[in-house]
């Protein structure tokens, strides 16, 4: 007698994309339902072996498309914002434009169905191989080759789970990796007929032992090696485009409210400040390093405020400004007390259509359909940032300027050429409008503070400001966002010569396995043809 699957047929498997976009959404921010992710992950496993039956490009070509439109529009509909923004268009213009972005922003869920419809026309796999290495595998392997201009990857999708993550020290695409190896196993028992722990146990296994992996990173003692205050300055400048910047009752407005909410942080501190920090964009426009270039966005207001900070404080200042030196530079900037000094890191990942046009030289005309869009070079690799405690410590940090949160090959390169005791993210998300940016912008930070090993504190000008330390779990709330707010820290340091296993031996490794793995089962199993060859020879 046949058995049945205890997973039920659909007819229009199709019909799943809206709830599976539906529960990638409540698995992102403000959500965070990782229960919701690992549903979503078991219906793509659904989806994806039903396309390999129906076996037809077309309907695997719709599935993509469908998939990425609705992801875009249930998890990322902010982007209409930041579009609308940026392109200075408007409404039917800006809504061709997301609704083009929208096609092909998720494009990476068609590696996984191509991928596995191409493999099982080529060859006959079987259910356990398909499900647990070959589906695990082109989940990481797109998160590897397919580029996006918000990264998103499947780990993300477990980030608010706070003992599930802590596989991230491996790196989020291992996360992902074990999330969908997970999501498989359940996929094959459920797949069975028969009952019984002792029939579920080879599935429930390694699940059992993922969970204690991650048990013991999250009951890990962690030496620390000193504390800093720090004092966190949220001054709620709202976002700016180019025709402000003539506007000189805006500019003065912006430069006083800057500098009031900055006197109040330092008279009301409760103890010693050792770093003052300013987010991106506290004062749009303008910049302290002088130049003679007729391009040169030196103001000597900035350098008065700034310096102002500094004298009151006795405190170096974190803040971020834009300069002109070669060309447009989104600039991180440190300004060290008594000697006046300021040290700069330029953002190296630019963001694509905001801070430069990709194509724009090739395609002149793109301009004039993003008029906002800034035309800023990127930096180069540096040292980390240093300055010195009240306490007389020298103590050092990765700066990261909005965007580059989203990166972990970013900053591992940069903990690997210079390495840090914490990591400071000044950012920028008024052009969004959005809470939900807001919030998935910032869980990035969770799982960066994790592969990295080393707590990640966030300043952002409308929010959220807030703090991960190394398991990803915040450290001093929230401060509300689209307003006025000051936020005081003591942060926990830890060595600089802290590691992770991700430090040590990045994405690589993984994905070396997991193309093997492709071409393994790919190799091992034999062609259609063959069975077929066999079943005529037998009935001869």
């Amino acid at each position: 007698m046949r058995k049945h699957s205890k997973i039920p047929k659909i007819k229009h498997p199709l019909l799943l994309l809206l709830p599976v976009a539906i529960l990638f959404a409540l698995a992102l921010e403000p959500f965070g339902l990782s229960s919701a992710g690992f549903l979503c992950i078991f219906l793509i496993l659904y989806i994806t072996k039903q396309l390999t039956i129906i076996s037809s490009w077309k309907q695997t070509l719709l599935a993509s498309l469908l998939f990425s439109s609705l992801v875009t529009l249930t998890s990322f509909y902010w982007i209409w914002n930041a579009i609308r923004n940026i392109s200075g268009q408007g409404i039917v213009i800006s809504s061709l434009l997301f609704l083009v972005y929208a096609l092909l922003s998720f494009y990476k869920i068609g590696f996984i169905f191509f991928g596995s419809v191409f493999l099982t026309k080529q060859k006959i796999i079987k259910d356990s191989y398909l499900f647990l290495l070959v589906l695990p595998s082109l989940f990481l392997v797109s998160d590897w080759i397919c580029p996006m201009i918000f990264p998103v990857y499947w780990g993300d999708l477990f980030r608010n789970q706070i003992l599930w993550r802590q596989m991230a020290r491996f790196g989020v695409e291992v996360l992902g990796f074990v999330s969908v190896i997970s999501a498989a196993l359940f996929y094959l028992m459920f797949l069975k007929q028969t009952k019984g722990f002792r029939t579920y146990f080879p599935y429930l296994l390694p699940i059992v032992c993922f969970f204690s992996i991650n048990l013991y990173f999250l009951a890990e003692t962690i030496p620390q090696v000193g504390i800093v205050h720090l004092a966190l300055i949220q001054p709620n400048t709202k976002y700016a485009k180019r025709e402000i910047q003539e506007n000189q009752e805006w500019m003065t407005s912006t430069i006083q409210s800057v500098y009031d909410i900055g006197l109040e942080t330092i008279r009301f501190a409760p103890k010693p400040i050792d770093l003052l920090v300013l987010p991106e964009s506290s004062i749009p426009f303008l910049g302290t390093l002088d130049s003679k270039n007729p391009n040169s966005t030196y103001s000597k207001s900035f350098v008065d405020v700034t310096e102002s900070f500094v004298k009151l404080s006795n405190a170096p200042l974190a803040f971020n400004e834009l300069v002109w030196d070669g060309g447009s530079r989104n600039s991180f900037t440190l300004l060290q007390p008594i000697s006046f000094v300021s040290d700069r890191r330029y953002k190296q990942a630019l963001l694509p259509f905001g801070e430069y046009l990709p194509g724009e030289n090739h395609f002149p005309l793109l301009r004039n359909l993003f008029p906002e869009t800034s035309h800023h070079i990127p930096g180069n690799l540096t040292d980390a940032l240093r300055f010195q405690t009240k306490a007389g410590e020298m103590v050092t940090l990765s700066p990261l300027i909005c965007y580059e949160i989203l990166y972990p090959e970013l900053g591992r390169k940069m903990i690997g050429h210079s390495p840090s005791e914490f990591i400071l993210n000044l950012t920028n998300d008024s052009w969004f409008e959005s809470q939900t940016e807001t919030m998935q912008h910032a869980g990035a930070g969770k799982l960066r503070s994790i592969e990295l090993g080393r707590p990640v504190v966030r300043v952002a000008v409308t929010g959220l400001t807030t703090a991960y330390d190394l398991w990803g779990r915040e450290m001093m709330g929230e401060l509300q966002t689209f307003q006025k707010a000051i936020g005081y820290l003591d942060l926990p340091l830890v060595p600089k010569e802290r590691t992770t296993p991700y430090l040590q031996f990045g994405p690589r490794p993984w994905r070396i396995m997991a193309v093997f793995l492709i071409f393994f089962v790919f190799f091992r199993s034999p062609r259609p043809i063959l069975i077929n060859k066999m079943k005529n020879e037998i009935e001869i």
